[in-house]
């Protein structure tokens, strides 16, 4: 039987906030769950020592080239069957219900289904402040003015959204194989060719922020600018090419990053 829905997750090194993720996802045949390592140390020992990672319906696939996030989801998306594509980080995990909201869509005529997610400090040291608010900003402005510009072009993650797979299989979009900013342009391109958007105003989301992921240290590593800048540039062109608005300024954006 195909599943209507496939929720694939790039995992490397973290697996007990990797069991965390899994237990937020049900156990159905409706839900195909693709858990793609990266290439983690010990990971020949997972199954042994996880039992959640045999439980029916989830695939777990070990690569040995630590090709990073965006090269461990191309592998899901190829292994992918469902009619829907969802996406979550092995540090993240899903709202309670989550089955729920998704299956009541399932048959939307929507290519993609925009949700709320909510952000998490990990500890409380963490200050989350504006962290992630444009994203919230595009879903009010969408839900207030029926604006699709702001959510199809600023909403540049890939987790709290359905995405329809056959949109992903026609027009081959794919992940940036890149070691940051991977899931930008995916989403560019996700929300630029989509026919019809649906956006829903509950959260299904739980996005969890870590001491790594601080804004000080944004941009600190060797080679980090660089890569993020020729994403920009990638979406840009992307947008641009399609009628749309820039997802950002690119030279306030690379002062900021500066």
């Amino acid at each position: 039987m195909t599943p209507t829905f496939s929720i694939i997750i790039p995992h490397k090194e973290i697996p007990d906030l990797l069991m965390r993720c899994l237990k937020s996802i049900p156990v159905s045949k409706d839900i195909q769950v693709i858990v793609v390592d990266d290439n983690s140390q010990d990971a020949d020992t997972y199954l042994e020592r996880y039992p959640e990672l045999s439980r029916p319906y989830l695939e777990f696939i070990r690569t040995t080239k630590g090709g990073g996030a965006g090269y461990a989801r191309n592998i899901g998306l190829e292994r992918a069957k469902g009619k829907w594509l969802l996406f979550a980080d092995a540090d993240d995990y899903f709202a309670d219900g989550m089955y729920s909201l998704i299956y009541a869509h399932a048959d939307s005529e929507a290519d993609v289904i925009f949700f709320r997610r909510k952000i998490i400090p990990s500890n409380s040291n963490i200050c989350v402040g504006e962290r992630g608010a444009y994203i919230d900003r595009a879903i009010d402005t969408y839900l207030q003015t029926g604006d699709e510009q702001p959510i199809r072009t600023k909403f540049d993650v890939p987790y709290a959204k359905m995405v329809r797979r056959e949109l992903v299989v026609k027009k081959n979009i794919r992940f940036d194989e890149v070691k940051y900013s991977n899931d930008c342009y995916f989403s560019a391109c996700v929300g630029c060719f989509a026919r019809y958007i649906k956006v829903v105003d509950v959260v299904i989301y739980m996005k969890t922020i870590g001491d790594g992921q601080l804004t000080k240290d944004f941009a600190h590593k060797e080679g980090e600018l660089q890569i993020r800048a020729d994403v920009s540039l990638r979406v840009d062109k992307c947008l641009l090419q399609q009628g749309m608005c820039r997802h950002k300024s690119i030279k306030s954006w690379l002062l900021r990053m500066l």
